[in-house]
């Protein structure tokens, strides 16, 4: 009776290690499977945008997730300077003088915007889906060239060029979506991006003399007619030129579409 109960658990012994062994395989398998596929997910990508082309901006970004549902994106975009886009246009809207619309016609523009953003995937994660993204958006204008006319004691008028910085900081919220085209080309969709903040700008101009009276008084009516949806708008003529300050809230929307390459 002992030699049958002993050789029974014996037995019992031998199942529950054959089962454990097993159980622990199996396990490990999942494990390793589950190791695998979380290694096979790409989480970087870079990014530059097809829509900006036609401004001469050109837009990069590199993105990394860091869950399935939050990814981290760094954008910088810039314009090299040269000729203002649309500036007649810009010009017609700045004043009804038709002296003053001829102040864009020479400006040189010169323009770079750093933003970074926190994505929030709501469809399939892992950089791909719908999400939403608030971001922050610091950018940086540069500008010259712009030319104002006045009346002259030297004759019938006379041309002065200013030029200077303009820096705007602003919050805003990004909608958009993100797809796979294939195993890495990737389509991001900005589909609306308000933002909104604050800018602050100092222009200078200077002349190669002293001016007078008059024409001090003749160059401050020029700078009186500038009419841009910018604020608070200080210009003042002085002897040696005339300066403008220019301080006030910002915003813009982004939006367009970019290609990228995951990795």
């Amino acid at each position: 009776m002992k030699k049958n109960l002993l050789s029974a658990l014996v037995i019992l012994f031998n199942i529950c290690v054959a089962f454990a062994q097993t159980t622990t395989s199996v396990s490990g398998s999942n494990s390793l499977v589950s190791i695998n596929e979380a290694s096979l997910i790409k989480k970087n990508n870079v990014k530059i945008s097809l829509t900006s082309l036609a401004f001469k901006n050109y837009q990069f970004q590199y993105e990394r997730s860091l869950t399935k549902r939050i990814g981290v994106v760094v954008g910088y975009s810039f314009i090299s300077k040269g000729s203002i886009a649309f500036k007649r246009q810009l010009s017609e809207l700045t004043s009804d003088n038709e002296d003053n619309k001829k102040i864009l016609d020479n400006a040189q523009l010169g323009y770079s915007a750093f933003t970074p953003e926190v994505r929030i995937y709501l469809g399939e994660g892992y950089g791909k889906g719908f999400y939403i993204a608030p971001f922050y958006r610091n950018l940086k204008y540069d500008i010259t060239d712009v030319t104002f006319t006045f009346k002259s004691d030297l004759g019938p008028q006379e041309d002065i060029d200013m030029g200077g910085k303009l820096t705007a900081n602003t919050f805003g919220l990004q909608l958009g979506a993100q797809f796979n085209l294939g195993k890495h080309i990737i389509l991001d969709w900005w589909i609306v991006g308000p933002h909104y903040g604050t800018a602050k700008g100092n222009f200078d101009g200077k002349t190669d003399r002293t001016l007078t009276s008059f024409e001090q008084a003749e160059l401050q009516k020029e700078l009186d007619d500038i009419d841009l949806p910018l604020g608070d708008i200080e210009a003042k003529a002085n002897r040696n030129g005339a300066t403008i300050k220019i301080s006030g809230p910002w915003g813009g929307i982004r939006s367009g579409i970019s290609l990228g390459y995951r990795f």
